[in-house]
C-alpha cells in the first residue's frame, strides 16, 4: 500500500490508498449486523484513530510544521505516509475530512445502537433470570407449602388419632371405674342395709323387752304407788277426821270462851255505863 520514500506514489495511489482508509471503517459498519459486535466496532475504531492520524500530519504540514512522517499500525502492517505540497492532495484530505467525520458519526452512532443492544440483551437476560428465578423459587416455595401443608394435615390427622384413642381409652376406663365403684358401692349398700336390718331387729327386741319389762315394772310401780296411795289417802281420812275433829272440838271450845267473854264484856260494859250513870245522877 506504501512505498518506502513516501514521494513515488501517483495520485491516483494516493486516492487510492485513502479510499482503503475509509473503506476500513466502512467494513466495520457494514459487520456490525453480525455476532461479535464489540470486537467489530473496536476494529472499526481502530481504523478510524489510522485515519485520523493521516489527518493529523496533514494538518502540521498545512501549518508549516513540517513534512512529518503519518504512520499507521495494523496487526500484520505498518504503513507511512509522506504528505507532499500538491493543491490535490489537500483536495484529497479535504474530501477524506468529510468523510472520516461521516464515518466518525456513523461508527459513534452504530456504538451507541450496539451498546444499546449489548445492554438491552443484558437486561432481557437478567429480567428473564430473575423471572425464572423468581418463579422457581415460587414453584420450589408452593412446593414447600403445600409439602408443609401436607405434613401439618397428616400430624393433625395423627394427633386426631392418637387424641381419639386416648379419649376411648379414657373412657372405657373411667366407665370401667365407675361400674367398679358402682358395684363396689352397691356390695357396700346391701351390708349396709343388711347390717342395718340386723341392729335394727335387734334394737327392736330389745326396746321389747326392755319396753315390756318397763309396762311391768311400770305396773308393779303403779299398783304400789297406788296401794301406797290408798293406805296413804285412808290414814290421811282417818288422820283429817281426827284433825277434823280436834278441829271442831277446839272450835267449840274457842266459840264458848268467846262467847263467854262477849258476855263478861258485855256485862262489864253495862256494870260501867250504869255506874256512870249513877255517878251522873248523883252529880245533878
Amino acid at each position: 500500500m506504501t512505498n518506502s520514500s513516501g514521494f513515488g506514489q501517483t495520485e491516483e495511489e494516493k486516492r487510492i490508498t485513502a479510499n482503503n482508509l475509509a473503506q476500513a471503517g466502512q467494513a466495520a459498519r457494514e459487520d456490525s449486523g453480525q455476532n461479535n459486535n464489540l470486537y467489530r466496532t473496536s476494529n472499526a475504531l481502530q481504523n478510524s484513530a489510522q485515519v485520523q492520524e493521516y489527518l493529523t500530519g496533514i494538518d502540521f504540514r498545512d501549518e508549516g510544521r513540517g513534512t512529518g512522517n503519518i504512520t499507521s499500525e495494523t496487526d500484520d502492517l505498518k504503513t507511512t505516509f509522506l504528505p507532499d505540497q500538491s493543491f490535490g492532495d489537500q483536495a484529497l484530505l479535504q474530501e477524506l475530512t468529510n468523510k472520516q467525520n461521516m464515518l466518525n458519526m456513523e461508527v459513534a452512532a452504530e456504538l451507541d445502537r450496539v451498546n444499546t443492544e449489548f445492554f438491552t440483551d443484558l437486561d432481557i437476560r437478567k429480567a428473564q433470570s430473575v423471572a425464572g428465578e423468581t418463579r422457581a423459587g415460587q414453584r420450589v416455595a408452593g412446593q414447600e407449602a403445600r409439602a408443609g401443608y401436607a405434613e401439618q394435615g397428616a400430624q393433625q390427622r395423627a394427633t386426631g388419632r392418637v387424641m381419639g384413642q386416648e379419649q376411648r381409652a379414657g373412657y372405657a376406663e373411667q366407665g370401667s371405674q365407675t361400674r367398679a365403684v358402682e358395684r363396689v358401692r352397691g356390695q357396700e349398700d346391701r351390708a349396709r342395709t343388711a347390717e342395718e336390718g340386723q341392729q335394727q331387729r335387734a334394737t327392736g327386741r330389745v326396746m321389747g323387752q326392755e319396753q315390756r319389762a318397763g309396762y311391768a315394772e311400770q305396773g308393779a310401780q303403779t299398783r304400789g304407788t297406788r296401794r301406797v296411795e290408798g293406805q296413804e289417802e285412808r290414814a290421811g281420812i282417818a288422820e283429817g277426821g281426827q284433825q277434823t275433829r280436834a278441829t271442831r272440838r277446839v272450835e267449840g271450845q274457842e266459840v264458848r270462851e268467846t262467847d263467854l267473854q262477849r258476855e263478861m264484856f258485855r256485862r262489864y260494859k253495862e256494870a260501867r255505863d250504869y255506874g256512870q250513870a249513877q255517878r251522873g245522877a248523883r252529880s245533878y
